[in-house]
């Protein structure tokens, strides 16, 4: 069953004939009313018996309604299509259940009259549809379920998320390197040390805002990113050079939030800053068809692989991972046409929240 856990069919093929054999139970009642109204005077057993043969046949019809339903499912936006398929469906289904249950029925009770068959008939589509809203209905409280259990743990991933930047805004190392570039600026340019304290005050700031929130528009984050980038631009001067490419199109497209960072914090750690010379970190944003392609590049040494992943890039994975399932993916790798690292974020192009 396309969607559903492998097993679905076969469970909920069980549990329709457990219900269609208590139907045929509570039913017998009504077999024998039947039949006595037509002057014909059944047993009980006798009736159970013919009430049986009529609804099991239910059952062996009912994996091929599963199955159908499945695969053409009743939607809100399917709605026509699905019942194109269906109301032409229940009625062959009823037809050829009706005929085959009064073939049954006549060998059962040697009498060629049969109560009520027009009545039968109705009561038969009434059980195809039935069959193909229990499915709807399970479908939809599966999804339910799923939908909440990977809200509960993106909160979770999230969580991490912004803890991790902040730990890693507030890693002594980094907080005494910037301190230190602060407390130098301070003696040499006063205004500098100034603009340097705002934006460490407007990273912190921005980071507390993002909480709650699982994705955004691909310009907030790099606007973040700026701000992150203009601290470590001071910090190691013209070593490090930063630009972003990123196409027009894309730049309101969804992404999971505070996604950029780790991986420009792994090109400062392990490229700029263990490379003599000057660095460039570049950033390249663009769409293509349903798809968006995020690249981070650094001109350093290149990344040894097999790729040693940190919590970084271990979160950031995970994050993409709980988000967007196999559709989306990160690699770690070195650069084709030149020396540095690349890290490439692919992921569903969107522009509203799922």
């Amino acid at each position: 069953m396309a969607g559903a856990p492998p097993g679905t069919l076969r469970r909920r093929w069980l549990v329709a004939a457990g219900c269609l054999t208590a139907a045929a139970v509570l039913f017998t009642g009504q077999v024998r009313a039947d039949f006595w109204y037509i002057g014909r005077q059944l047993s009980w057993l006798h009736a159970f018996a013919v009430s049986l043969a009529d609804w099991e046949l239910w059952t062996l019809a009912a994996p091929a309604v599963l199955a159908l339903s499945a695969r053409v499912p009743v939607s809100r936006r399917r709605l026509a299509s699905a019942l194109v398929v269906h109301i032409p469906a229940s009625l062959v289904f009823a037809f050829v259940k009706f005929v085959a249950a009064t073939l049954l029925i006549q060998s059962l009770t040697g009498n060629a009259r049969i109560p009520f068959g027009l009545t039968k008939l109705y009561l038969d589509v009434l059980v195809y549809w039935a069959i193909v809203a229990s499915v709807h209905y399970a479908d939809q409280a599966r999804l339910s379920r799923e939908r909440d259990l990977t809200a509960s743990r993106l909160e979770t991933e999230l969580a991490r998320a912004q803890v991790d930047a902040l730990r890693m805004q507030l890693h002594p190392h980094f907080l005494f390197n910037t301190l230190n570039t602060i407390s130098g600026l301070m003696r040499e340019d006063v205004e500098a040390a100034d603009v340097m304290l705002t934006q460490l005050s407007d990273l912190f700031r921005a980071t507390l805002q993002n909480e709650g929130r699982h994705q955004v528009a691909l310009s907030e984050e790099i606007d973040w990113l700026r701000t992150y980038m203009a601290i470590q631009e001071t910090r190691y001067g013209p070593r490090l050079t930063f630009e972003i490419h990123a196409e027009a199109e894309c730049q309101g497209a969804l992404v999971p939030t505070l996604i950029l960072q780790p991986l420009v914090e792994n090109a400062i750690r392990h490229g700029v800053s263990v490379t003599p010379g000057r660095g460039r970190i570049s950033i390249r944003a663009h769409r293509n068809a349903d798809r968006l392609r995020i690249d981070v590049d650094d001109d350093g040494a290149g990344v040894v692989e097999p790729v040693r992943e940190g919590y970084g890039l271990r979160n950031t994975r995970s994050r993409l991972r709980v988000l967007y399932g196999e559709r989306a993916s990160l690699v770690v790798s070195r650069r084709e046409s030149a020396t540095g690292t690349r890290s490439r974020i692919d992921l569903p192009f969107s522009v509203t929240v799922p």
